[in-house]
């Protein structure tokens, strides 16, 4: 008896140790069937967002709804806020935003992975939006928030071996190439057939020009929001940031993840 205490007490303490690793990537009130949009930063996951979200709202009979900027954190909520609070749950399924690495309490996960040179590019243009001091784009894909961490955290994923888990695989140039395919691929995984027309009309609500409406439209009301998550801006472009050696370098440390991922960019 003595010893099964004290082996079921090794149990909780793992398990305490367990969730206090993730607690801050889990809602207060987290559900099983909870389905975890993940990413590493700048992946494309704000698009993803919108289409499901307009996809699930005209499934659960709101047709007259739609995402916007202001209100997409209700339909598709980010764990980044949703930790701190309960998640209301208003359609029939919930996807929660995250970029968490690997993560045993997600029990289903669509994971977004887009290719390291458009996401460095992408991601250091976020982080000098933000006010980040940061010298040049080599120090930051240099940085341990650059390559080295796209390629930790992807493979955090990519090589966690659990059966219990669901993980559905969606290159962001694959979503971009053909969108509608895509979204009927996941919702083919989740088992639910989505007539065209609803396909069609979340795609459209989703475009980037009625983003970028929306977005325009929120700020017009809220001045101090000077993020810009569609459309370019300001943002230095990809031909004048990846020069020869920094591509070079991202083949370098990211080669393996690269040939797996995108073996068509492999020469």
């Amino acid at each position: 008896m003595i010893k099964q205490a004290i082996r079921q007490l090794l149990r909780d303490g793992k398990e305490q140790l367990r969730y206090l690793k993730h607690k801050n990537t889990l809602p207060v009130n987290p559900m099983h069937d909870d389905i975890y949009i993940v990413e590493f930063p700048k992946s494309g996951i704000t698009w993803l967002q919108h289409i499901l979200g307009n996809v699930e709202l005209q499934l659960s009979g709101r047709k007259d709804e739609y995402l916007t900027f202001y209100n997409y954190h209700k339909y598709s909520p980010d764990i980044y806020f949703a930790g701190k609070s309960h998640i209301n749950r208003f359609l029939n399924r919930t996807f929660i935003k995250s970029h968490s690495e690997y993560n045993s309490y997600y029990s289903f996960v669509i994971y977004l992975v887009r290719n390291p040179f458009d996401v460095m590019v992408s991601y250091y243009n976020f982080l000098l939006d933000l006010g980040e001091k940061i010298s040049s784009f080599e120090e930051f894909v240099r940085s341990d928030n650059g390559i080295t961490a796209w390629k930790r955290h992807i493979n955090s994923w990519n090589y966690k071996k659990v059966d219990a888990q669901r993980i559905h695989f969606l290159r962001y140039e694959d979503l971009i190439k053909n969108t509608k395919e895509s979204i009927i691929n996941i919702y083919e995984n989740l088992g639910v057939n989505l007539e065209d027309n609803i396909i069609g009309l979340a795609i459209e609500r989703s475009s980037i020009k009625n983003m970028s409406m929306s977005e325009i439209h929120y700020k017009k009301y809220n001045v101090n929001d000077t993020m810009s998550f569609v459309g370019k801006g300001n943002k230095i472009s990809k031909d004048k940031l990846l020069n020869n050696d920094i591509k070079s370098y991202i083949f370098d440390v990211a080669y393996e993840e690269i040939k797996f991922f995108y073996p068509e960019l492999i020469k």
